[in-house]
């Protein structure tokens, strides 16, 4: 039986077509598709409905419909489009580090659903666990007033290392010879804080990179002493006031603050005289200064409780509403203007056997303020960190603070690698008392932010320890190296957060370090954009790129914020600039 062959349905048509066909040859043409009217369907939708619906996007998918519309640049820009996406990876990485977390749960939530719509009262519904007192929580209001696309893109761009870049001159003009101390810099929220026996004390606006205020640092009797430590206290800087305080060669210390809106730097007080070796670090948090100097002192001061109160105190004459008055009128000299009175010492140590490098620092506590001295000393092995801590409490009424409770805890001892690059080059030029003998083995420098205690050692690394108190005890973990420099590291930063920066003497090394719950730590190298002109005029490379300065600069000091990484920068000259790497 024959098989029967298919007709194709090509075939089929040729065979109907009656020789009319539309096409050439016999062929058919393509049908001529129908073109509908294009509606506009998105003009329609409200903003609120688009920004539900661009909930469910990535960060990329935003970016990329950004530029189609002012309007879809608006929307995209929305500050709780931004809020989840910030919290999935900046925030959820860090909760799965804590013991405990529920990260099961979580994972699948947010499977459920991938973003956070912008209503909050519908969020808190859809969550299910609204109240009514959440709804008049001062602490939800300020959330939702943050830019979280502003953090966001400012996290990002932290973790990759993307800055633009601009120098602010210190010291514009050649000096002849080389000034005996640097320039001293403090960096806390946008603002910088310069001293230097030259042009004084300075504090400038990191985002306008313009000058603020300035005022001179002679002492009574037209004495210029140079200054040898710097310390910053930003208790009140949401009010626009930051108090600083300064040591100088001489021993002595002053405190002086800054009115931001003002514009104005005061003189709040003036040590006099002391006769204990120049001072090599300071700490300030009103009321109290913490003072190291170089022949081992260490001296503790409070403004709450002048000498003038000590005397009512042990008067058996003095009333109890003349002490009070008395300690309301010094109360009320050292929130305003007005001079500080004289600070009463609570207590003094004295060490023979530490050396440099010290760190010192003052934090306060549910119950108390806890003043740490952080040092360096020699053992049998090598040497050693120590670090004691002092408890500070302010009993009821009008006595004066006293220091209930000290501990001390140090590391094992421990030897240091020479590094294949002379000391100098790694060793920071700051004043005499804090350069490191180019024949003792030890850290370079100290910083404590607690818990976290880094120490740079000269074989181009560094030692992270974390520091463990509660009121009985004080404990330090051993130390973490953190690898990562190709030269000798001159300075280093740590927050509290665990967020550190790390500078080298030479070239344009910076690294950033993500160290909160991270065993080894991790670091990105800063890699500033090219400068762009818009305007098509050719940029000055060696003056707004820092890159291709001169090899024999050095780079002294490091500090950041949370926008900007700031770099005190020395020519061989003599000339002194800040560095400003800006993550915004």
């Amino acid at each position: 039986m024959a098989l029967k062959r298919r007709i194709s349905r090509r075939q089929a048509a040729d065979d109907d077509d009656d020789g009319e066909g539309d096409g050439v040859d016999g062929r058919l043409l393509p049908a001529k598709r129908h073109r509908l009217a294009s509606h506009d369907l998105i003009s329609t939708l409200s903003d609120e409905l688009l920004v539900r619906i661009l909930a469910f996007l990535d960060e990329r998918v935003l970016l990329a419909i950004s530029p189609v519309s002012r309007r879809f640049h608006r929307i995209t820009s929305d500050s709780q489009l931004w809020r989840p996406h910030y919290y999935r990876r900046f925030i959820l990485p860090r909760a799965h580090r804590i013991p405990g977390f529920r990260a099961g749960a979580t994972a699948a939530s947010t499977s459920r659903q991938p973003s956070i719509p912008a209503d909050p009262e519908w969020e808190r519904r859809r969550r299910g666990f609204i109240d009514a007192a959440a709804a008049a929580d001062s602490s939800a209001a300020l959330v939702h007033q943050v830019d979280w696309k502003k953090q966001y893109k400012l996290r990002h761009n932290w973790a990759r290392g993307r800055c633009a870049v601009d120098q602010v001159p210190v010291h514009g003009v050649d000096r002849s010879p080389p000034p005996e101390w640097q320039t001293l810099v403090k960096v806390v929220e946008g603002l910088a804080v310069t001293a230097d026996g030259q042009t004084g004390l300075r504090a400038w606006d990191l985002k306008t990179r313009k000058l603020i205020a300035q005022t001179s640092l002679v002492a009574a009797g037209d004495v210029l002493v140079s200054p040898t430590c710097l310390a910053v206290d930003d208790q009140r800087l949401a009010a626009g006031v930051l108090d600083m305080s300064a040591g100088f060669h001489d021993g002595t210390f002053g405190v002086w603050r800054l009115d931001v809106e003002q514009s104005r730097l005061t003189l709040l007080f003036r040590q006099t005289k002391s006769y204990l070796g120049h001072l090599v670090a300071i700490a300030y948090r009103h009321p109290y200064v913490l003072t190291a100097t170089s022949l081992g002192f260490i001296s503790l001061y409070t403004f709450d409780f002048s000498d003038d109160d000590d005397k009512h105190c042990s008067d058996p004459d003095a009333t109890s509403a003349e002490s009070m008055r008395s300690r309301g009128m010094a109360a009320e000299k050292s929130t305003g203007d007005a001079l500080l009175p004289a600070p009463h010492q609570l207590t003094s140590l004295k060490s023979h056997s530490t050396r440099l490098p010290l760190a010192l620092s003052l934090r306060k506590t549910a119950t108390s303020v806890v003043a740490s001295i952080v040092y360096t000393f020699d053992g049998v092995g090598g040497w050693a960190i120590g670090i004691q801590d002092l408890d500070i409490r302010q009993p009821a009424g009008p006595s004066r603070p006293d220091v209930v409770n000290s501990r001390v805890a140090y590391t094992l001892p421990t030897q240091t690698r020479k590094s294949a690059t002379p000391s100098a080059e790694s060793t920071p030029a700051r004043s005499p008392g804090q350069v490191l003998d180019s024949g003792e083995n030890g850290p370079i420098r100290l910083c404590y932010s607690h818990p976290y205690l880094l120490a740079t050692l000269p074989d181009n690394c560094m030692v992270l320890h974390l520091c463990t108190s509660t009121a009985t005890s004080l404990t330090i973990s051993p130390g973490i190296r953190l690898w990562g420099h190709t030269s000798g590291i001159s300075d280093a930063e740590i927050t509290p957060r665990g967020k550190a920066v790390s500078v080298s003497t030479r070239g344009d090394e910076i690294r950033l370090w993500e160290l909160e719950g991270r065993v080894g730590g991790s670091s990105v190298e800063v890699r500033p954009r090219p400068p762009t002109d818009g305007a098509g005029d050719a940029v000055d490379k060696n003056l707004w790129f820092p890159d291709n300065t001169n090899v024999t600069d050095r780079k002294n000091w490091v500090g950041f914020d949370n926008e900007m990484v700031v770099v005190l920068k020395e020519a061989e000259d003599g000339r002194e600039s800040l560095v400003v790497y800006d993550f915004t």
